[in-house]
């Protein structure tokens, strides 16, 4: 039986953690599995937090773990759980999501299902798009034809199609709150300088990363609530340009040709265009900054220069 590592990366957001592990230990760990559970801390936790997270997962049968990190950034989280992590398989989930009780033992009978599998993920409950919503997003590049392909511009809109699946599927991407992935897979992580602080795009790096391992497969079973907590998170002009920057750097990743950054460039016009109605300056003025940089060559883009992790201040487990 695979082993399993939870990974629960994290910043001063204790009310959406607790909600979190509740939802865990209610569900238990997956039937002769021995799972584990990881918190990747960027923030302060309050030790009477910590030790009653230990003990609820402790009677829940969950080995529990803690990392606390020197250096922030919701990449680097990823890195040192690929570092810390024990078990056969390891599932990132947002620290803000709620699991149904069978989740676990679900996605642990996925791969066993599907033994090739890199990587398995779900859905976030509430994910959908209207038919005049999905034509807007495959006018503007922000979606595909096919639920489990990136768009022309890189985009992941496509998932927003996800709930409409009755059985297991094929992907080139997972959403970010619920993602799992064979520990092989994933081994090899290292800091990317450009994935800064929220790291936008950073589970579509991590998708692509895998899939050098073998296949990704979208399991509809493995639906979870996920509230998107807004509290931590960078301010909207920073997470619109990095947005944008960030999927410049996913496009030369992978050597995408001019079609690629001409489809990032309407994307990111109509993304300033939709924003106008609302008055977003904020988020408009991150796309516009971003607008200058697509065309832009490598030696002038700002990737942010984040460095790798040095001195971690407390590991317990």
């Amino acid at each position: 039986m695979l082993s399993l590592s939870i990974a629960l990366c994290t910043r001063n957001r204790v009310d959406d953690l607790t909600r979190c592990i509740n939802s865990i230990a209610i569900g238990g760990a997956p039937e002769a599995c021995e799972t584990e559970l990881w918190i990747i801390d960027d923030g302060e936790l309050p030790k009477h937090v910590l030790e009653r997270y230990e003990r609820q997962l402790g009677r829940a049968g969950i080995i529990y773990r803690y990392h606390r990190k020197e250096q922030p950034g919701l990449w680097l989280s990823r890195v040192k759980t690929a570092e810390l992590a024990q078990g056969d398989i390891i599932l990132f989930l947002d620290d803000d999501v709620e699991l149904p009780s069978n989740y676990l033992n679900e996605l642990m009978r996925t791969y066993e299902a599907y033994p090739q599998a890199a990587g398995v993920g779900g859905i976030a409950q509430g994910m959908s798009n209207s038919f005049m919503g999905t034509i807007r997003c495959l006018l503007s590049f922000q979606q595909s034809l096919s639920k489990g392909r990136l768009s022309l511009s890189g985009q992941s809109g496509s998932m927003y199609n996800w709930h409409k699946a009755k059985k297991t599927f094929r992907t080139q991407f997972f959403h970010g709150c619920n993602m799992s992935f064979r520990r092989e897979a994933i081994r090899s992580l290292e800091p990317v300088p450009w994935l800064q602080s929220y790291s936008v795009g950073e589970d579509l790096l991590l998708s692509r990363i895998a899939m050098k391992s073998g296949p990704l497969y979208i399991n509809p079973a493995l639906t979870l609530l996920h509230h998107e907590s807004p509290s931590s998170r960078d301010n909207m002009e920073q997470v619109t340009y990095m947005r944008v920057m960030n999927h410049i750097h996913l496009l030369r990743d992978e050597g995408a040709g001019p079609i690629g950054y001409a489809a990032l460039y309407w994307t990111t016009l109509y993304q300033i265009l939709r924003e106008k109605p609302k008055k977003n300056h904020t988020a408009i003025q991150g796309y516009r900054r971003a607008l200058k940089a697509i065309f832009s060559s490598p030696k002038e883009l700002v990737g942010g220069g984040q460095l790798p992790e040095q001195n971690s201040k407390k590991t317990v487990g």
